[in-house]
């Protein structure tokens, strides 16, 4: 499922993309996504003005004139798509298309349709079952590490499971919080109340970092996504710990363990990130680095190759006219 950098970057290149055109028209292909498309939609977007592109957690907020707008989540394969002109050949799994009245068309397309289409009043955005239990955003709001502190008082859950509760931050997901932790010398497997000040203040200062890299460098690709310019997000190629277990650790030489928490992987150094590390150190950075590959995945957990949950790490595309 994309994370926070992925979707940002869709939210980035929307808002050069689509803001001030005008809808002209609306379609949608019948089909439910994660819940049904409401038939009224195509009808409430015709002759509605785009006037900008938010983002929280991993949701698009699409804002429309006259106190509208169009909530929207990726899920696992969704990804929308921008076109100067109508395209030649038709995708097969394009679930709405709009289009404006200067002739250019936004189309979302989502072949394992767990995406989410859902047209608000804008006014009520904060109330809406998808948004209304969401934590701060990491990026629009850095956490410091007194909240931090103060909102794992007598938490029992593991610091990764901690990091991943969208009630408590909205955008992070399993990739990111694996890096988070092992660039903080955090144990993911240490209760979250039991942190101290001086390890909060590592995860406050490599939740920025992490994400805000991420960012700059357009996501991770393990499989689909890819940027405007056809090319994969660079992140994989930073990765010090995720999906590498068993190779060596780029800071100590020690092999990448791998553990389930909460049914999913986790990745960390024993020994940078155990007994015998330094709590808050940041870890020296990697000589070289190189793409992380999707081999050490379980056949069964979302994100492998071979699974029917595989991650796809679609997003935005610019589709170039012949």
């Amino acid at each position: 499922m994309p994370e926070l950098p992925e979707v940002e970057t869709v939210r980035r290149l929307l808002e050069s993309s689509v803001v001030g055109r005008v809808v002209r028209s609306a379609s949608l292909s019948g089909l439910a996504l994660r819940e049904p498309v409401a038939r009224s939609l195509p009808r409430r977007l015709a002759g509605r003005r785009i006037a900008r592109v938010r983002r929280h957690g991993k949701y698009l907020l699409i804002d429309l004139d006259s106190d509208l707008t169009l909530l929207s989540h990726l899920g696992m394969s969704g990804k929308w798509t921008f076109h100067t002109a109508p395209p030649a050949a038709e995708p097969k799994h394009v679930h709405a298309r709009v289009a404006f009245e200067d002739g250019a068309a936004l189309w979302f397309e989502d072949p394992r349709r767990f995406g989410l289409l859902r047209l608000v009043p804008t006014a009520r955005l904060a109330r809406d079952p998808a948004l209304r239990d969401l934590g701060p955003d990491p990026i629009a709001a850095p956490p410091a590490p007194e909240g931090l502190l103060e909102l794992a008082r007598g938490a029992r859950v593991s610091i990764k499971n901690f990091l991943l509760d969208q009630r408590r931050l909205a955008g992070i997901g399993n990739i990111y919080a694996s890096e988070i932790l092992f660039r903080a010398n955090v144990d993911p497997r240490r209760a979250a109340g039991w942190l101290r000040e001086p390890e909060w203040r590592a995860v406050a200062r490599e939740i920025a970092s992490v994400l805000g890299e991420s960012i700059r460098r357009m996501g991770t690709t393990f499989s689909m996504y890819r940027n405007p310019r056809g090319e994969p997000g660079a992140f994989a190629e930073e990765l010090r710990v995720y999906d590498r277990a068993g190779e060596p650790c780029r800071t100590c030489g020690t092999p990448i363990r791998r553990i389930v928490q909460g049914q999913r992987s986790t990745f960390f150094c024993p020994r940078c990130q155990g007994p015998g590390g330094r709590p808050g150190a940041r870890p020296a950075a990697p000589a070289a680095t190189r793409p992380a590959s999707g081999r050490n995945r379980p056949r069964n957990e979302p994100g492998s190759g071979n699974s029917r949950h595989a991650r796809s790490r679609k997003g935005f595309r610019r589709v170039r006219q012949p």
